[in-house]
């Protein structure tokens, strides 16, 4: 990309990707790396002429940017999270009251998800433990988006009802 051009770029753009990445994560800091990196890949790789363009271009960069960064972050804390709860675990006897309480919860939780239908079992997990989207599980299903998304709310609201019902209680109580 020709110098001038690409200063042109940067004093039009600059002040908006900052405030859009400001907003998106929140942290000045955060948002300063990720406009110099998005400018950055534009000397390296921007090929447009038309301002247009590149203002569509640099936005893209920078929000694929803002969601890697994002991606990246959440992967370290799970990692650091498994290696804090393999740390928690070393020795054999850990917490035997901590120990029960975790393993009566996921039997629970077992036992209440054992309760749904298949379908609404498969799409709960599909979505909220697989973390699938909207779009990937009506692909994984063969079913369309909407669906997915009714069968995914009554199979929420099933969930609560069980889980009411199964610790003694009556469904929907206190709402």
């Amino acid at each position: 990309m020709q110098k001038q051009t690409f200063r042109t770029l940067f004093e039009q753009f600059q002040h908006p990707l900052y405030r859009y990445l400001l907003q998106m994560s929140r942290n000045k800091q955060v948002a300063e790396e990720l406009l110099q990196e998005t400018f950055y890949r534009a000397m390296v790789s921007l090929r447009v002429d038309d301002v247009t363009q590149a203002k569509a271009w640099l936005f893209k960069v920078a929000r694929n940017l803002y969601i890697d960064r994002t991606r990246k972050r959440k992967s370290e804390q799970r990692m650091i999270e498994q290696i804090q709860a393999e740390s928690l675990h070393t020795s054999g006897l850990g917490d035997p009251e901590q120990h029960i309480d975790n393993l009566s919860k996921r039997e629970h939780i077992e036992n209440v998800f054992s309760r749904l239908p298949e379908r609404m079992r498969t799409i709960l997990y599909l979505r909220e433990v697989q973390e699938f989207s909207y779009k990937e599980v009506a692909a994984a299903m063969n079913l369309t988006e909407g669906q997915v998304k009714t069968t995914l709310h009554r199979a929420r609201k099933k969930f609560r009802d069980y889980d009411q019902l199964l610790k003694g209680g009556r469904p929907d109580e206190g709402r």
